[in-house]
């Protein structure tokens, strides 16, 4: 989609002007930040990150009030059939491009972008997230679809193969439980990771990707309990592969 196009669209849905402001995220070919401003003339709502040096836009968010529930079949006329399912949200994928639909709350929320700069503004979002005053108690989500297309997409040592199609899953022998800050030794929560295990059974340490978390500042304890943790490698056709996992770290409240 070209800047032209996206003021196009805007137009179309009844947003007469959007203001745009500097935008950094590391890895992601975009400098400015446009976005609808707040109006009752409009029930839509257009946000877009903008490359000004060639007008491409490489990710774009719309939101939308929804009147009725048909939201989503009306996406699988135009779009075909999806290559994801869950709940209420939908995923297409077309090569590198990808599109996703959500109807919760009674809004319609599509995100438009390829896997690459999803993955970067998921990433950059949650540490935005992790960075504010207190978010150490709020939880975090993370896209998982983008997320695991990253972690696949890592063919260096190999393609992992993801731990549900194997013969034999990994099965964990032992790791070492990090605690969590204090402020957080008091509460339940759970941290759900994705990360690779090698064909030794040996965890990755530059291959663990936070899914969602119920409180920020559970994630680092959870990374390293994980980091930590010697596996039986998954196998396929009987032998060892190197294996995509997802796991869920739990934390119980301790006595002060």
């Amino acid at each position: 989609m070209t800047a032209s196009d996206l003021r196009a669209a805007a137009t179309s849905a009844g947003i007469g002007s959007m203001e745009c402001r500097p935008l950094t995220v590391i890895g992601v070919a975009a400098d400015l930040l446009c976005y609808s401003p707040d109006s009752t003339a409009s029930m839509v709502s257009l946000s877009a990150m903008v490359n000004s040096r060639d007008s491409v836009v490489p990710y774009a968010v719309v939101r939308e009030g929804l009147t009725g529930n048909l939201a989503l079949e009306r996406l699988e006329e135009r779009w075909g059939p999806p290559s994801d399912r869950l709940a209420t949200a939908r995923r297409w994928v077309r090569g590198r491009w990808t599109a996703s639909a959500d109807t919760a709350a009674s809004i319609l929320t599509v995100w438009l972008s390829d896997t690459t700069t999803a993955r970067q503004v998921a990433l950059a979002t949650a540490g935005e997230r992790y960075a504010a005053p207190g978010a150490d108690t709020l939880p975090v989500t993370n896209d998982a679809a983008a997320v695991l297309d990253s972690l696949l997409a890592d063919s260096v040592s190999g393609r992992p193969v993801p731990a549900a199609s194997l013969d034999a899953k990994p099965s964990v022998v032992g790791c070492v439980r990090v605690a969590p800050p204090e402020n957080l030794a008091g509460k339940a929560g759970a941290v759900s990771l994705a990360y690779v295990v090698d064909s030794a059974g040996r965890v990755e340490p530059g291959n663990i990707r936070l899914l969602e978390a119920t409180h920020g500042g559970l994630v680092a304890p959870a990374i390293a309990t994980v980091r930590s943790c010697t596996l039986e490698p998954g196998t396929e056709n009987g032998r060892p592969v190197r294996t995509l996992v997802q796991q869920r770290v739990s934390f119980s409240p301790t006595a002060n």
